[in-house]
């Protein structure tokens, strides 16, 4: 075998890997309410560190608030407008009774 092909096999092998990490670095990123094509950049161009970087990132809790409210899984206190579970009967933030919602 020469060195040349050698080479060339290696910077393709070296390449599918770095896309790999672009793809895990998006998953990651996605699954935490970010930028999923945020997270394949930092993935692809920083590789191995850009993944240790979307694990350390914290979540997007904003996304998450608007998810729930989305699905129905989460509803405004009526009295202090914190987010609580839909079955809920009494805030946990204020403490207030809160009607009972109907079933889905």
């Amino acid at each position: 075998m020469d060195e040349a092909a050698f080479g060339g096999g290696f910077i393709v092998i070296m390449l599918i890997v770095w896309l790999g990490f672009g793809w895990a670095g998006s998953v990651i990123m996605k699954k935490k309410g970010r930028s999923g094509c945020g997270g394949f950049a930092l993935g692809a161009l920083l590789g191995p560190i850009g993944l240790v970087i979307a694990l350390l990132l914290e979540g997007d809790a904003g996304a998450a608030e608007r998810q729930g409210l989305a699905q129905g899984d989460l509803r405004k206190c009526p009295q202090c407008a914190e987010l609580i579970r839909r079955d809920a009967v009494r805030c946990r933030f204020c403490g207030s009774d809160v009607p009972a919602m109907e079933n889905r």
